[in-house]
């Protein structure tokens, strides 16, 4: 095994762990809902932070799972010009808009970084729980930055073109 499928195989473990992370946030979320529902319709005590708690808990849940389903092509897509970008010679196209994808995700992951840094020294949270926003902003730009690997790992990969014979490409 070479040095970059090693690379190959941690990066993918980790997005591995990290949807990990996400699904079992997703049961927590499960659990709270059916906590807030058996509190309000059986105890008529409300939990006031539920609905707060269910929107940092979504920020976690798609940040952390995307970068995993985008690398395993989970993801919904509409294929209306397959047959013709298909094509070898046109394969630069599906790089291209890949990379693209990439770089936009990169902006992203930055500027919500920035936006992050600025949370915390403005002190900004949640409104009845006064949960600190800046943590699940940080989990959205590394859930970005990963997004953004993937694609140009993707990139990259469609460029190369295919592999012949189970060798690594040129």
């Amino acid at each position: 095994m070479g040095e970059g499928e090693g690379a190959n195989r941690r990066f993918a473990a980790l997005l591995r762990a990290l949807a990990y992370g996400a699904g079992a946030v997703l049961l927590g979320l499960v659990a709270l809902v059916a906590f807030d529902i058996v509190m309000r319709r059986v105890l008529k005590l409300p939990f006031l932070g539920g609905f707060e708690m269910t929107e940092l808990a979504m920020v976690v849940i798609v940040a952390l799972g995307l970068p995993y389903c985008a690398a395993l092509g989970g993801h919904v897509s509409v294929d209306l010009f397959g047959k013709v970008l298909d094509r070898p010679g046109l394969r630069w196209l599906t790089g291209l808009v890949h990379f693209t994808g990439a770089v936009l995700l990169a902006v992203v992951a930055w500027r919500t970084v920035v936006y992050a840094l600025g949370s915390y020294r403005w002190g900004d949270a949640t409104n009845m729980m006064a949960i600190p926003k800046y943590p699940f902003q940080i989990v959205t730009a590394v859930g970005a930055a990963l997004f953004a690997a993937v694609l140009l790992g993707q990139a990259i990969r469609v460029l190369r073109g295919p592999r012949r014979n189970g060798a690594a490409p040129p």
